[in-house]
């Protein structure tokens, strides 16, 4: 099971009180970003899909995507996903099956996930996770960067890729602005500069090296 989905995005939330860290290590791509085309509408307006970053930004090509038919072939696969703030586990799920790359279901999965409360009317989701890699179980308490699950291709999804956003409501499901803390943006080749708070689709980003959160 999984909570219900919302019908609106909650764009007027309050003012964020919880520092978010990436959910992972290393340079990663942004495919989808907020507001977005396609899955990122309504409920899940703030939401972005990540990837791993590869050299000459294949993880941003779709034509590179599509010549990978195993899941063990996308770079995304069984990569670790980390908690992004303190908090406490809401929701768990595993044992979800995982679609071959590209076959496309018919029906609503819910897929394996996670959902994570931070403080009030704060939680953060991770979807698609990998099949039996759910690091967690209900009413856990996590820490900062400690393992959650691994990426995986659980759910609606088409590749494997994170599904991350921050809600405002857990149930129903609704999404809200927020802005990551203590991270970077490549501006190009080895150059990084520091992020805004809200990553953008196409960018690529990392943790920022030694560097300690600051307030959102």
């Amino acid at each position: 099971m999984e909570p219900p989905a919302g019908y609106v995005a909650l764009a007027s939330a309050p003012a964020q009180t919880t520092v978010l860290t990436l959910p992972f290590e290393g340079a990663w791509g942004v495919v989808q970003g907020m507001d977005s085309s396609g899955t990122h509408t309504g409920y899940a307006a703030y939401a972005l899909d990540f990837v791993p970053a590869e050299p000459g930004g294949a993880s941003l090509d779709d034509k590179a995507f599509r010549k990978r038919k195993r899941l063990a072939d996308h770079p995304c696969y069984g990569r670790p996903v980390l908690a992004p703030a303190p908090g406490r586990v809401l929701w768990a799920r595993d044992g979800a099956r995982e679609l071959l790359p590209f076959r496309e279901t018919r029906k609503h999965e819910a897929g394996n996930f996670v959902i994570l409360e931070h403080a009030k009317d704060e939680f953060t989701e991770f979807r698609h996770l990998k099949r039996g890699s759910v690091a967690v179980k209900v009413g856990d308490t996590v820490q900062r960067g400690q393992l959650i699950g691994r990426c995986g291709n659980s759910g609606n999804a088409v590749t494997p890729h994170l599904h991350f956003a921050m809600l405002g409501s857990a149930n129903p499901i609704a999404t809200r602005p927020f802005r990551f803390s203590g991270y970077e943006v490549m501006t190009a080749p080895n150059r990084w500069q520091p992020g805004d708070g809200v990553p953008k689709q196409g960018q690529i980003v990392r943790p920022a090296p030694a560097a300690g959160a600051s307030k959102p």
